[in-house]
């Protein structure tokens, strides 16, 4: 058979009921005064705040003007590029305008750099060393750096670039150039010049656009006359190379 069910007395139960219902009261009291102390300490120290006014955009010496009037501190922390604030203007601000502070509390600026693109300068018919020089002072990189045969360029100027002149560009970027390196020079045989006499063979070296280097020594035979040459008969040179020409004695 199942267990009988155990009923408690009315009268019990009515008395719990009293005694839960008398501590709940005093306990609801108690936190409804903790919740209107705090609201009042609240009201009281909000009281006392200061609202941080904007100075983003005004320029260093008026913002701070203006923060040390609203009672607060203010601290120029650092610079940072910016699109839209001009130099020296307070780009950004922490705390925010509207924040509500203590007084003295500080404001942190950052101080605007200006914009951090720069306009890629014109360096076409300039030298390298010249591009370079040009090229750091604008705050540019120099990039590849291409040479290329032209008739129309002296050498070592510069002919293009990329980007082009004017272009807008961050500051800090790489500017590929196109250099010359003059025209193509004409390719010639070596002319034999064994046992030809020295002026001769100096002057067909002068009319081939060569350099003769002359050394000597002592010889029985071919006095005045070519005895070895470098480059050798037949080889390809280039207008402009050294030909080095040993001479009897």
């Amino acid at each position: 058979m199942p267990a009988p069910v155990r009923r408690h007395p009315s009268w019990l139960v009515r008395f719990v009921a009293r005694v839960v219902k008398a501590l709940a009261i005093p306990a609801g009291l108690l936190a409804l005064g903790l919740v209107s102390a705090y609201v009042a300490m609240d009201v009281v120290l909000e009281k006392n705040r200061v609202e941080v006014p904007r100075a983003v955009g005004l320029e260093s010496v008026a913002a701070s003007a203006l923060i040390k009037e609203a009672g607060l501190t203010p601290r120029v922390v650092a610079e940072e590029f910016s699109e839209k604030i001009p130099k020296g203007h307070v780009a950004r601000q922490r705390p925010g305008r509207g924040a509500r502070v203590e007084p003295g509390s500080e404001v942190r600026l950052f101080l605007s750099r200006g914009t951090d693109r720069v306009e890629v300068p014109d360096l076409a018919g300039v030298g390298l060393p010249q591009a370079l020089r040009s090229l750091a002072e604008a705050g540019l990189a120099v990039g590849r750096v291409t040479k290329v045969h032209s008739d129309l360029h002296p050498r070592e100027s510069v002919i293009s670039q990329d980007p082009s002149p004017g272009a807008s560009v961050v500051r800090g970027a790489a500017v590929a150039l196109l250099q010359s390196v003059g025209p193509w020079e004409a390719m010639l045989t070596m002319p034999d010049l064994i046992d030809r006499d020295t002026v001769t063979a100096v002057n067909l070296l002068r009319e081939l656009q060569l350099e003769a280097q002359l050394s000597f020594e002592t010889t029985i035979s071919g006095k005045n006359r070519v005895v070895t040459q470098e480059p050798s008969p037949g080889t390809p040179v280039r207008v402009g190379d050294r030909v080095l020409l040993t001479i009897g004695e």
